[in-house]
């Protein structure tokens, strides 16, 4: 699934290393959690016997339980018209159908505007809310398995033992999901915490020092920019007890 901030570009590299750490664990590990599930464009190349999906969107988890159980009720496309209805009056709408149309926008962020764009030639125009929807639909047999939950990760239980917790939160000092901060501070806490009985793994382009880098990748990011900008994509882990 399209999603700002996604990681289907990188998937082929931080998978391995994710699955790693959970063949290690072997019979004692208990399962694997996304606290920030996003597209789960990880977690659908994930292999555990129990997969847990979690966002704090309502409408996102809506419309992945919803590509999981069945995709023939998804439309071919979205007009204009139909975009701007389901924004401005939500509640006419079932939860994963707002989900749908809210994630096709400009740059996959939540109803932040009618998708437009043009192929390789410029002047052929791209029919992206169809474009967003076929990569759902073909993604949709990979989620099958997936537990979803829909939840602030500060109310998941950080005293969890023998899991492998993989977040990728919003990055510090880049566009931010919505309009309320998210609380860096709080998530450092909560990763250290739950790093104590269980493996924490960390998307991000800094962490503290008590996180180490166990791999990094230079990239082209547009997360604040409409040109590309050469960042640094990184995994980190809590290096309180691993």
């Amino acid at each position: 699934m399209k999603y700002m901030g996604s990681k289907a570009r990188i998937a082929k590299y931080i998978v391995p290393i994710i699955q790693s750490y959970i063949d290690e664990l072997g019979d004692k590990c208990h399962g694997y959690l996304e606290p920030f599930c996003g597209g789960c464009n990880v977690i659908d190349k994930i292999s555990c016997k129990n997969k847990y999906a979690n966002d704090n969107n309502k409408y996102l988890i809506a419309l992945l339980e919803q590509a999981q159980q069945d995709t023939s009720v998804f439309p071919e496309n979205i007009s204009e018209e139909t975009y701007y209805d389901v924004k401005l009056h939500p509640e006419r709408y079932a939860d994963w159908f707002v989900g749908l149309v809210g994630f096709c926008s400009f740059g996959a962020r939540f109803f932040q505007g009618y998708p437009r764009g043009f192929k390789n030639d410029g002047v052929t125009p791209r029919d992206m809310p169809h474009e967003f929807i076929n990569n759902l639909i073909k993604q949709a047999p990979n989620l099958s398995g997936i537990q979803f939950k829909c939840y602030d990760f500060q109310q998941l239980n950080p005293c969890l033992k023998n899991w492998v917790i993989y977040c990728d939160p919003p990055y510090k000092g880049v566009k931010q999901y919505d309009s309320k901060p998210f609380p860096y501070d709080k998530y450092y806490d909560w990763c250290r915490l739950s790093g104590q009985n269980n493996v924490v793994i960390c998307s991000e382009y800094w962490m503290p020092d008590d996180f180490k880098c166990i791999w990094e990748m230079p990239v082209k990011s547009m997360l604040n920019q409409t040109t590309p900008v050469d960042k640094v994509e990184r995994l980190f882990i809590y290096n309180g007890t691993h």
